[in-house]
């Protein structure tokens, strides 16, 4: 044992019963007792943790020397962690009184990665099981928050959560426990907090829970925001699980239960289970909404489609590309009668393999005309013969054009230009290929595009891109194409 560790020793077994006879910091304001210094550098060491964000260290003072253990998340803060004790007390160290040393004994650092979103959700199933995950910013937290959810339901949850950086600041874990509480309400359905949004869905087949849960939510205090999405019992529902189409509920007839599973056969590409029943009901006409729209959700990656005369009506929720969603859209708002339509899907991005090689970040302005060169190279918005309705086996294509739109940097601006072949009238042409350009960027605006850095022109046969003389020449020639530049809002 060297010099300075032999008089640290020594001095941390008398060192407190030497404060209980002199001041703590050179004044003479207060008397303290060992054990009463104990306590109290205990309790600033504990506060100073807590304030520091530094909940998961384990803190354990031997005299004046302070051990810390626990898992730290990363090397900032198992050093913010030792600064925070160290300092707890006064300036630390052995002439400045209070933590004299703190020795650390920490778990291998963890690489938690940063997310943003911060999304932590909690599901609870019918069977009042509950499921949690997402992420959470340390283990402490992690852990109460299974524990909660295991009072409330009466059970372990099926905890899934995993620990990430990027919480958003104020009381998250309070807010998640509120959830929790509204969730309980519901029969079914699901707590999701997104930054500093907390969505509660689900079914609540009380009347008065359904209520209850809507309002407390609705009334979060800021800066949470609360937005309830909750109804009463399905009629009929069409649900994606596990690469399985369900469709339960009940129909009118026989004949309305054979179209619907038809229409999901011809529409959805895998296994199907039709737990649908036949039932008279008060509510006519409702499957004129199901023909317009499972064709779309069965397209869907995920989610589910309900019926719900009492609720919402028509609801769709889960994740689809832009297309589906936008081809949704149009063809819900044919509906007619008094049942309302909600669509709350979220989009996903489709594969982009034909600019996998091309580097966003060397020069932005050209790798997103290269990128824009190759998917339309390998792709085409297909037009209704003779007029400017985009084909809906377009779809893909407009997918891929909205992906690439989203890779491309803000700061630039995209001409749709529309092009013919040379057949017929020239002005005509012109006028088409203008037409056509307009429709592609209408699209694009009702996808969620800022059209402000939308330029619509068209060409008509004038930039022909192969010979006219020959039909794959001018099949060629009938196209879209972009061509980017710079923006001046």
């Amino acid at each position: 044992m060297g010099a300075y560790d032999t008089m640290v020793a020594g001095l941390s077994g008398a060192g407190l019963a030497l404060l209980g006879i002199i001041t703590v910091h050179g004044t003479s304001e207060y008397h303290l007792n060992a054990a009463q210094m104990h306590e109290q550098l205990q309790s600033s060491a504990e506060t100073a943790l807590a304030e520091a964000g530094q909940s998961w260290a384990v803190l354990e003072l031997n005299g004046q020397r302070a051990t810390l253990t626990g898992s730290p998340p990363s090397v900032e803060a198992a050093e913010a962690a030792r600064v925070a004790v160290l300092q707890s007390s006064g300036e630390g160290g052995i002439l400045w009184g209070g933590i004299w040393s703190v020795e650390t004994a920490f778990d291998e650092i963890r690489p938690i990665p940063t997310v943003s979103p911060y999304v932590w959700r909690a599901i609870k199933s019918p069977d009042g099981s509950i499921i949690l995950v997402g992420s959470a910013p340390d283990d402490e937290i992690k852990t109460a928050l299974a524990t909660y959810a295991a009072d409330l339901s009466g059970r372990a949850p099926d905890d899934r959560v995993t620990l990430a950086l990027g919480v958003p600041e104020g009381d998250w874990a309070g807010t998640a426990r509120f959830g929790m509480d509204q969730l309980a309400l519901l029969d079914s359905g699901e707590a999701r907090l997104t930054d500093y949004e907390l969505k509660l869905s689900g079914i609540a087949m009380d009347s008065t829970a359904r209520i209850q849960a809507a309002a407390t939510v609705a009334n979060l205090v800021e800066p949470w925001r609360g937005v309830p999405n909750i109804d009463g019992p399905s009629l009929w529902k069409a649900e994606h699980v596990d690469g399985t189409l369900v469709l339960s509920g009940s129909c009118e007839t026989l004949e309305e239960r054979a179209e619907i599973a038809e229409i999901a056969a011809t529409y959805f590409d895998g296994p199907i289970v039709d737990q649908m029943s036949v039932a008279s009901s008060d509510y006519e006409q409702w499957i004129q909404g199901v023909r317009l729209g499972l064709p779309h959700f069965s397209q869907f990656e995920s989610g589910e489609m309900e019926f719900q005369p009492e609720g919402q009506g028509f609801k769709f929720e889960g994740e689809a590309t832009s297309s589906t969603l936008q081809f949704l859209r149009e063809d819900m708002a044919s509906l007619e009668g008094d049942y309302a339509v909600a669509i709350t899907a979220e989009t996903v991005t489709v594969t982009l393999d034909e600019i996998a090689t091309v580097e966003l970040s060397e020069d932005p302005l050209e790798a997103c005309q290269t990128s824009f060169d190759l998917i339309m190279d390998a792709n085409a918005v297909v037009f209704n013969r003779g007029s400017a309705e985009i084909s809906r086996e377009s779809g893909l294509t407009l997918d891929k054009i909205m992906a690439v739109s989203a890779t491309c940097a803000d700061t630039l601006a995209f001409e749709v230009g529309g092009h013919t072949d040379n057949s017929g009238d020239r002005t005509a042409n012109v006028t088409l290929s203008e037409a056509r350009a307009q429709a592609v960027a209408n699209y694009m605006a009702a996808t969620g595009f800022d059209t402000a850095r939308l330029i619509v022109q068209g060409y008509g046969p004038d930039q022909p891109k192969l010979d006219n003389a020959t039909p794959e020449g001018r099949a060629a020639n009938r196209r879209i194409e972009f061509k980017v530049q710079e923006w001046n809002e």
